[in-house]
C-alpha cells in the first residue's frame, strides 16, 4: 500500500499546477463491517433406475465482526472551494462461519432414512483497499475551520479467504447384491483476489491547531457491487461418513450453486491529521 500511495502522490505532484494548495493527509477509521448474505443450496437427485432419490441442504451462516483501518491522502486545491484528491484505505472484516448439512433419501419401495444435521465452524476475512478519485468542494472556510464536502469515483482491492465444509451425498453402489449410499465431509474454501468498480461521499471537518498542520474528522460512505462467489471443494480422496464408500474428487465446482454472496459497502467514522505543503 505504501508503494501505491508514493505513486499516486507523485503522478498528482507532476500533473497538477504550480499554483495552488497542496495537503496530505494520514490517519484512521472506524469502519462498519462488510457482510456476507446467508445462503442455502437444496439439491434434489433421483439415480437414473429409480432405486433411490436424494434431498440436500447446505446451508452457510455468516457472522462479521467491525474493526478499524487506516488511510493517507493527497488533495490539491485550485482556490477555497474547489479541489481534487486520491485517497487510499485499508480495511479488513473477520467472519465466524457456521455451515450446516442435511440429508434424507428415499428408496424405491418407499423406505425413508435420514442423518442427524452436521455442523462445522470456521473462519475467514475480507480485505479491501478502496482508493478514491474524488471532487472535493470547501463548504465553509475559516481562519480555523475547514468543512469538505466530498465524492468521486472508487476501486475496491479486494482479497478473500474463508474456509468452511459442506456435504455430498453418493449412490447407490450395487456390492454383493446389495445397494450402498454414503456422503462426504467436504472441506470448502474461497481464495480469491477482485477488483470491483463503485464510488464514495462525505463530510471533513477540519480545525487548524498550527500554521500548516490540521486535525480532522470525517463520515465516508463506500458504495459497491455485490461479488456473487461460490463455495470451491478442496480435491482430495474422501471416506463417507457410513464407511461405504470412497472417492477421489477433483472437481473444485461439485456444489454447483452454493454462493457466498459479498458485500462490500460500508460506513465509515475517521479521524488524523492534515498537514498543507
Amino acid at each position: 500500500m505504501k508503494k501505491l500511495i508514493i505513486l499516486i502522490a507523485f503522478m498528482l505532484l507532476v500533473i497538477i499546477p504550480v499554483k495552488g494548495e497542496l495537503a496530505v493527509n494520514i490517519g484512521g477509521f472506524y469502519a462498519n463491517p462488510f457482510t456476507i448474505e446467508n445462503f442455502s443450496l437444496n439439491t434434489f437427485y433421483t439415480d437414473p433406475n429409480d432405486i433411490i432419490s436424494f434431498n440436500e441442504t447446505n446451508r452457510s451462516f455468516f457472522d462479521n465482526n467491525a474493526g478499524f483501518g487506516f488511510n493517507a491522502g493527497i488533495a490539491f486545491f485550485f482556490n477555497y472551494k474547489m479541489g481534487i484528491g486520491v485517497n487510499a484505505s485499508f480495511m479488513k472484516t473477520t467472519f465466524d462461519i457456521n455451515n450446516s448439512f442435511n440429508w434424507n433419501w428415499e428408496w424405491w419401495d418407499g423406505d425413508r432414512g435420514n442423518i442427524d444435521a452436521k455442523n462445522w465452524t470456521n473462519t475467514g476475512t475480507v480485505s479491501c483497499i478502496p482508493v478514491s478519485m474524488n471532487i472535493i468542494y470547501r463548504a465553509v472556510s475559516t481562519d480555523k475551520m475547514k468543512v469538505n464536502i466530498f465524492a468521486g469515483p472508487t476501486i475496491f482491492l479486494t482479497s478473500i479467504e474463508l474456509d468452511g465444509n459442506g456435504g455430498y451425498a453418493d449412490g447407490p453402489l450395487l456390492d454383493g447384491g446389495f445397494y450402498y449410499i454414503d456422503w462426504y465431509d467436504l472441506p470448502l474454501e474461497v481464495s480469491t483476489s477482485e477488483s470491483v468498480i463503485g464510488g464514495n461521499g462525505g463530510i471533513e471537518i477540519e480545525y487548524m491547531f498550527s500554521e500548516s498542520m490540521n486535525l480532522y474528522i470525517s463520515a465516508t460512505y463506500y458504495f459497491a457491487g455485490e461479488l456473487n462467489l461460490n463455495w470451491a471443494v478442496k480435491p482430495g480422496q474422501y471416506t463417507g461418513e457410513f464407511g461405504s464408500l470412497v472417492a477421489t474428487i477433483s472437481n473444485p465446482d461439485l456444489l454447483p450453486g452454493y454462493t457466498i454472496p459479498v458485500k462490500l459497502s460500508t460506513f465509515t467514522l475517521g479521524f488524523g491529521i492534515k498537514v498543507y505543503l
